[in-house]
């Protein structure tokens, strides 16, 4: 079997050594083909050894990560940060769909991160793109959310997300100028992820934009912009009165 290669970057001897053992120990697939501890030697390793993946330490001494990732005209192997950024920069990653591995390592994790991206055919260049803008944005929320499909990825804007339905184990996004997006992930993915930019669930079925409420009746509809509808369950009521009250 063709393992597969991968490169471990970070400038804390100890994390390198955490990353190699884990990955010698339960992941047998991959193969550790060098280390490197700044963004210059990386830039180096990564032209001499072409891996399939790599280990990408958000802040170095020489530099940050995205300064490693902006010297190349073409990326093409795939990304799993490390960070021990804030809550925030953690949220930038969600919203963006990019896989990272938070300090200390922890082994599940280090172990589903990797499956991950081999089972990601390519990572596209947009989701690494998005990622650095919400990164550079001083405050929260980010301002874009890459949503992830069979063949690829859209780009929305957060302001612009009028609902979302469950559709399956997938998620419809309904969108200003009557614009429609699938994701291949749940809704209570996005239940989790999108509640403090003001996007709830109003049913099992539904989240709605506050922002983009016009008016809900006593039969529990709701109405919003681009005439859209959703239904309001009664176990979401009071949570969906007091922001809609509250805007």
């Amino acid at each position: 079997m063709n393992k597969l290669r991968t490169i471990v970057i970070d400038d804390e001897k100890l994390s390198r050594e955490v990353i190699c053992n884990y990955l010698e120990t339960y992941c047998k697939d991959i193969e550790v083909v060098t280390t490197a501890s700044s963004v210059k030697t990386a830039f180096r390793a990564i032209a001499r050894h072409h891996p399939d993946f790599v280990f990408l330490d958000i802040e170095m001494s020489d530099g940050k990560g995205f300064d490693l990732l902006t010297m190349f005209e073409k990326i093409d192997f795939k990304v799993i940060f490390v960070t021990a950024y804030s809550e925030y920069a953690v949220k930038a990653f969600r919203f963006s769909a990019v896989d990272y591995l938070l300090k200390p390592v922890r082994i599940d994790e280090l172990i589903s991160a990797v499956e991950k991206i081999k089972s990601l055919k390519i990572q596209d260049s947009v989701m690494l793109e998005e990622l650095m803008k919400n990164l550079r944005r001083e405050s929260f929320p980010p301002k874009t959310l890459v949503i992830p499909h069979l063949k690829g990825f859209d780009v929305l804007k957060v302001s612009e997300i009028i609902m979302c339905m469950a559709d399956g184990y997938c998620t419809n996004f309904m969108v200003t100028g009557n614009r429609r997006y699938t994701s291949s992930r749940n809704l209570k993915h996005y239940d989790e992820l999108l509640e403090e930019v003001n996007i709830i669930r109003v049913h099992h079925s539904y989240l709605v934009n506050i922002d983009h409420v016009v008016s809900y009746s006593r039969q529990g509809e709701i109405f919003l912009t681009d005439d859209h509808k959703a239904y309001l369950g009664d176990s979401y009521k009071s949570l969906f009165i007091k922001k809609f009250s509250g805007r």
